[in-house]
Order: C-alpha cells, then structure tokens, then sequence
C-alpha cells in the first residue's frame, strides 16, 4: 500500500448515471463492473495495482493472480501524492443491465464468472444477497484453489428496469468478514 506510511488506504469507486449513460470514475483497487442481461461484462474497471495491470496485460489469467504475492499492493489511492482519478468512457446501458460497484474484497474473493452468475440468478435484491453471502464464506472458510482472502465486503448495485419509465431499483449489501 503506498501514501499513508502506516499500511492502509482508502480506495473509491463511482458511477455517473444519465439516462442510458453511465462514466465509472475510481482511484484503486474497487471495481466498477456493468453486466448485460445476458451475462456479457460490458465493463470492468482496472485495478490500479500490480496485479491489475498484469491481468490487463495478459501477463496473469483470473486463476492466478487471486494467489500472486502483490495481490495486497494497490498503486493509487485516495490522497496519496500522485493520486489520479481514473476517469472511464461514456457506455450505454440497457434496460436489465446490472452495473455493481465493490470493494475489492468480493473480486478478491469471487471469479468474474461467479460474480457474473450471481448477477443473472433471480431478482437484484435476491442476487446481492447471495453474492455476500458466498463472499463471506470464501473469506471464512476458503476452498483450495479458490479466492480466498479475508478483506472488507462493500458494495452497491442498480439495474435499470426499464428505459420507458427511468425507474432504478437501488440494492447494496455491506458485510465485514
């Protein structure tokens, strides 16, 4: 972790929604993740971290960098002396997109797939909760080769119901491990 000298940091991750537009904004390692109806990730954010750019690169796949010994290290964060805001492209959602804005603790302890079969299953609320549910466990308890790393467990999420009504049902679930 750099900045703060004691080992600790704050990392933040956003969304701005306009009508059928959204900008992701984050410093960190807390993604930003849009998922279509049908299960297409539209978006996910790049941590800023070792790790993050790695998978970016194609230099570590999803299996190996929840087990890479600089998986704790994150590059920018909040008020650090060369903090920068990473600023996303305009993307237009549809209706029964889901867009989830986390904490690093659920992509530390849940695969993108897995993530992204939660999201599918049921109403929002009915999906949140689950994500949290298997995130804690995973920190708790751990499976072999899976994700495994205890951390916090925040996050938010909306799907856009319809486009006819601009109705937004807002969900978000918090759990420490």
């Amino acid at each position: 972790m750099l900045g703060l000298g004691v080992g600790a940091g704050t990392t933040l991750a956003a969304v701005e929604v306009q009508g059928k537009k959204n900008r992701p904004y984050h410093v960190g390692d807390s993604p930003v993740l849009a998922v279509g109806q049908l299960g297409k990730i539209k978006l996910q954010s790049i941590s800023h971290s070792p790790v993050g750019y790695g998978l970016e690169g194609g230099f570590l796949n999803e299996n190996e960098a929840p087990h890479h010994e600089d998986r704790h290290i994150v590059s920018n964060i909040v008020g650090g002396e060369d903090m920068w805001i990473d600023v996303g492209s305009a993307l237009e959602i549809a209706a029964r997109d889901t867009l989830l804005i986390t904490s690093d603790g659920l992509v530390n302890n849940l695969k993108s797939e897995e993530i992204v079969g939660f999201i599918r299953k049921g109403s929002l609320a009915t999906a949140m909760n689950a994500l949290a549910e298997q995130g804690r466990s995973r920190m708790s308890e751990g499976r072999g080769r899976a994700p495994s790393k205890p951390d916090d467990l925040t996050f938010i999420s909306f799907c856009l119901r319809t486009l006819r009504r601009k109705r937004v049902i807002p969900t978000s679930v918090r759990g420490l491990p």
